[in-house]
């Protein structure tokens, strides 16, 4: 167990301990590294410093996310109009757009 504080405003819920916790702003509490949410990490500060680091490096870092995959799609109903569409099928693009635009906008998605 590692002694943490909150250095930022606004709280969390966190299971600590095996309880359901609240964490407030400047509250200063116990738990082990992997209990504290990954989106939470940066607004504690571990009270002991050289404590943390070890506790840390045997956190198992996450895998990153895949690269999100795009293609061109014909709209039924337009004659020459075109969807982007990622690999789960959301539609990317508010209004029909021409081919050349469609591919632009992938493009610009990639990057």
């Amino acid at each position: 167990m590692i002694r943490y504080k909150k250095v930022s405003g606004g709280s969390f819920h966190a299971t600590i301990g095996g309880k359901a916790r609240i964490i407030k702003p400047g509250e200063i509490f116990d738990a082990r590294p992997e209990e504290i949410p990954e989106g939470f990490r940066d607004v504690v500060i571990p009270l002991d410093p050289d404590e943390a680091k070890t506790a840390n490096e045997a956190i198992p870092q996450t895998k990153a996310p895949s690269k999100l995959q795009y293609y061109v799609k014909k709209r039924d109903s337009g004659v020459g109009y075109y969807d982007v569409v990622d690999k789960n099928g959301k539609v990317q693009n508010e209004k029909a757009l021409r081919k050349d635009k469609a591919e632009e906008l992938i493009e610009s998605l990639m990057k």
